[in-house]
């Protein structure tokens, strides 16, 4: 059992993301044209709970695939993206999402009990980048917290 927010956790959290058939439908050419989702993200979990330090996690998504999860250590550089900006290399870690919530809304995330969108508009989860892009893909957003329930997650 990997804990919440670990390399570990990631590392599982790749593996189940890979296995899921739905995320890939979802995310991939058929459920989100014309070549499927594009855009990788950083996962802040924000203190609260017993978690007193920001985890910061990248997480990378490809066309209905995940390329790599890591969390990140103290100090390593991420950049935000602004939109129609291209990678440009300097940075390991250039994402087009920041998806950000306290540590306890993550818990109630993964458990099923609150839906990311719906943390969203209600202030209990905060999105730097295309709302758009993302709302468009909600299903696939579905399909990455199911991706959790294929392992086991302690938390904190």
């Amino acid at each position: 059992m990997a804990k919440f927010a670990t390399q570990e956790w990631a590392d599982q959290y790749v593996k189940a993301i890979n296995d899921n058939k739905n995320y890939k439908e979802a995310a991939g050419p058929s459920g989100f044209p014309p070549n499927g989702w594009e855009g990788d993200f950083i996962f802040e979990i924000e203190p609260s709970g017993p978690v007193s330090d920001k985890i910061t996690m990248w997480i990378g998504l490809y066309h209905g695939d995940c390329t790599g999860a890591k969390i990140l250590d103290e100090g390593e550089k991420w950049k935000l993206l602004k939109p129609g900006e291209e990678k440009s290399g300097d940075i390991d870690y250039e994402v087009e999402f920041v998806y950000s919530a306290k540590y306890d809304s993550w818990v109630k995330i993964l458990k099923k009990e609150l839906d990311p969108i719906r943390a969203l508009l209600s202030g209990q989860a905060k999105l730097q980048g295309d709302m758009a892009k993302v709302m468009r893909a909600t299903k696939a957003a579905q399909e990455l917290v199911n991706s959790t329930t294929m392992f086991e997650t302690e938390f904190w």
